[in-house]
């Protein structure tokens, strides 16, 4: 990403092991919710409801990473397509420039990996609008503290997942259902919960072992193929 990051404030350089002691294995990701949940249907304010995409359309204008609304640690290139923590394990929240559609994938590339911390990449979205949220008053981390606040929803990608040069896309359906996969494996179940008839920002906290990501463009589902499948995956989670 060489020299076109633009800089910001340093931070001291956090202690390793206190990423460890700091982010226990019986502390919770996410929001905890279990599988699978009620969907949230648009009664009120159906022109607020994110539409699904039947397949094959595209938003016009492309995702990138919101410029201002970023954590004290995030560098942003100037295409505000990559960005990578400078220092410590936290203070590298980042979010979409624009709402994601239902069914859109959010399409990754961990371009850095950094293996003296614990724990990787935090994948998520949000109801709240990032330009009216300012810089200062992010929390250093996603999971726990960001998703315990109305309207933020995360959670942990799993460590074996976070090699650098790996290709992660995650992407919200019409329940509320959030799923990703790794590279072009199946797609997997990653948590439930979201509130899906407002508008949703990707959430991307680059923290611990996962240094630096690049946004690779969205892709679309085609909504009748992917309710089939992912219909399937559940009812196999829910059999296995």
């Amino acid at each position: 990403m060489g020299n076109n990051f633009s800089s910001v404030s340093s931070l001291q350089r956090g202690n390793p092991s206190r990423a460890s002691r700091g982010h226990p294995q019986n502390l919770k990701d996410s929001i905890g919710s279990s599988f699978p949940v009620p969907s949230h249907r648009c009664h009120h304010k159906q022109k607020h409801c994110p539409p699904a995409l039947s397949g094959g359309g595209l938003p016009a204008t492309p995702l990138l990473f919101h410029p201002h609304t970023k954590g004290s640690q995030i560098l942003m290139d100037l295409s505000h397509k990559a960005v990578k923590r400078q220092a410590s394990f936290c203070n590298a929240i980042t979010f979409s420039n624009r709402p994601v559609l239902i069914y859109e994938q959010v399409r990754l590339k961990i371009t850095k990996k950094q293996c003296c911390w614990s724990g990787a990449l935090r994948l998520g979205f949000t109801s709240k609008d990032p330009s009216r949220i300012h810089p200062d008053s992010l929390p250093k981390y996603a999971c726990p503290d960001l998703v315990s606040q109305s309207g933020f929803w995360a959670k942990a990608l799993p460590e074996e997942f976070a090699n650098e040069g790996n290709i992660i896309a995650f992407w919200v359906d019409k329940k509320g259902r959030v799923f990703y996969r790794i590279n072009e494996s199946a797609a997997m179940l990653f948590f439930s919960g979201v509130r899906t008839a407002d508008p949703l920002w990707a959430l991307v906290d680059v923290y611990g072992l996962t240094r630096g990501v690049q946004l690779l463009g969205t892709q679309t589902l085609h909504t009748g193929r992917a309710s089939s499948s992912l219909s399937f995956l559940i009812w196999k989670m829910g059999h296995g």
